[in-house]
């Protein structure tokens, strides 16, 4: 719609409104970006021009308020108290505003005042890490360990960026494995294998069994890998009966099906080869030699569907025993070690076999089966009898090729394993 205005002194005077209101905007547009502009270079000089230029700008009254708060050389601490509060005064749902206020406050030994802008400063960010930290700490100082606690839980459950130093803050504040357990570590998996990551490394193996126990009686499915450093620890520590039970845990969470024992005759893990090698706990391991291929084989075996596979490439003279599994036993009992092999152009005197040995005792427990060499043609059956000592809780059942002592020492060919139990006997 077109206004058509005929009398020309109220035409000129629209054309003077309009000049004015242009002029006018284009004044508080000018000033509104040189005080930007200003604010973005913190220097004193302009953040307080910046201040006069635009004094309803929260961000402007919090920024000065800080540089008069934490400069080193202009440092004025009732302008930084009269600027911060200006910015909650300008900016009262602004979190970050309250908790500067509150520092400063804290900084001026001004406690109860203090505490009042944090708890603001809580109640309107209350899940969000980068706020919950000072709060934390804060607590912390004043010796208030349960509200402290409070605030890093949340803390711990946003990020993992502060795991380490929380749970070391955690222990030299309380020294109460129960209470940091119950109030400050959150309910989430991450969190969780990271705290007993760091008891692991703490050496604290009775406080870590607490929180794996938590683990596995959530509902919560995880990467059994996971769990490998807490098992390796226990079985380091000859602790074996907490590490088989932490490892049929991951049984009965469905996490490692091979976990749960098939029969009380058989307590090898997955003898047959029939299961993915999980390479941890108490199921089949194969660590990476140079010189050696080992892994499961799909065209050779014994049983079907699988067999495993150690190929030698004849370049070295190894002493060899990388595809290894701890098991489970009882002290001053008899057991058989029996398994099927078959080789292929094994060369030296000295090829593959099985051997079994008490991991913390070679005296009370190291036997090999028989020397394969050369082509069998066909599987072999191999086994020995042993009975573990009146200490031995564990032993390692492992493929072992001892160095050869020969001139032609290097060994080549390939060795195939398949169906291996270890079973109690009844004498």
């Amino acid at each position: 719609m077109e206004l058509d205005v005929k009398n020309r002194g109220v035409r000129w005077l629209l054309v003077v409104l309009g000049i004015v209101f242009f002029l006018a905007a284009s004044a508080w547009i000018a000033r509104a970006y040189v005080a930007s502009e200003l604010a973005d270079n913190l220097s004193l000089k302009n953040l307080e021009l910046a201040v006069k230029l635009d004094p309803h700008d929260a961000e402007y009254q919090l920024k000065l308020g800080r540089l008069y708060e934490y400069s080193m050389t202009e440092a004025q601490p009732q302008q930084a108290l009269a600027h911060l509060r200006r910015a909650t005064e300008l900016s009262p749902y602004n979190p970050e505003g309250w908790l500067e206020l509150g520092g400063a406050l804290e900084f001026q030994g001004k406690i109860p005042e203090a505490e009042a802008c944090l708890r603001r400063a809580d109640s309107l960010a209350p899940q969000i890490p980068a706020y919950q930290w000072p709060l934390a700490n804060f607590f912390l100082l004043q010796g208030n360990i349960d509200e402290a606690f409070r605030h890093f839980r949340v803390v711990l459950a946003g990020t993992s960026q502060y795991d380490q130093i929380v749970f070391r803050t955690a222990w030299k504040a309380s020294d109460n494995a129960e209470k940091i357990l119950d109030e400050l570590i959150p309910p989430s998996i991450p969190t969780e294998f990271s705290y007993l990551d760091y008891l692991l490394a703490q050496q604290r193996l009775t406080e870590a069994q607490a929180v794996w126990k938590r683990i596995v009686s959530g509902s919560e499915k995880f990467n059994p890998q996971q769990s490998s450093a807490y098992i390796e620890a226990l079985i380091n520590n000859r602790r074996p009966e907490e590490a088989y039970e932490a490892w049929s845990d991951l049984g009965r969470k469905g996490l490692v099906p091979s976990a749960l024992p098939r029969s009380d005759q058989d307590l090898m893990t997955n003898g047959d080869f029939e299961d993915e090698m999980v390479n941890m706990g108490f199921g089949w391991r194969v660590v990476a030699a140079k010189g050696v291929y080992a892994g499961l084989e799909t065209t050779t075996y014994h049983s079907p569907n699988h067999a495993l596979l150690v190929q030698f490439t004849g370049k070295q003279n190894l002493d060899y025993g990388q595809v290894i599994q701890y098991v489970k036993v009882l002290p001053g009992r008899a057991y058989r070690l029996q398994a099927f092999m078959k080789t292929e152009g094994i060369t030296t005197d000295s090829g593959p076999r099985l051997e079994v040995v008490d991991p913390y005792s070679q005296a009370a427990v190291d036997l090999l089966t028989e020397n394969m060499t050369g082509n069998s043609e066909t599987w072999i059956s191999v086994r020995v009898d042993f009975k573990t000592g009146l200490q031995t809780g564990l032993v390692l059942v492992r493929l072992r090729r001892l160095p050869s002592q020969k001139l032609d020492n290097q060994i080549s060919g390939r060795v195939w394993l398949d169906d291996v139990r270890l079973t109690p006997l009844s004498h």
